[in-house]
């Protein structure tokens, strides 16, 4: 099972030194909050359909803490 989860690429920002460091904590917080949605899911109750659609739903970080 595989799940795209983009966000931008921080190396690649530009701006002032606080414009970069904007950046790179963002991209941490997406991938952090995405990481710790993932870790709470309970896979052993959901089904491979089910568990497709949480992990999609991560990456448009719409998902719904359980």
């Amino acid at each position: 099972m595989t799940a795209l989860w983009s966000i931008p690429d921080p190396a690649k920002a530009d701006g002032t030194e606080a414009e970069l460091h904007l950046a790179f904590a963002d991209a941490y917080r997406m991938l952090n909050n995405r990481i710790s949605l993932f870790t709470s899911l309970r896979v052993d109750a959901l089904d491979h359909l089910a568990l497709q659609q949480h992990l999609d739903a991560i990456g448009r970080d719409t998902a719904k803490p359980n």
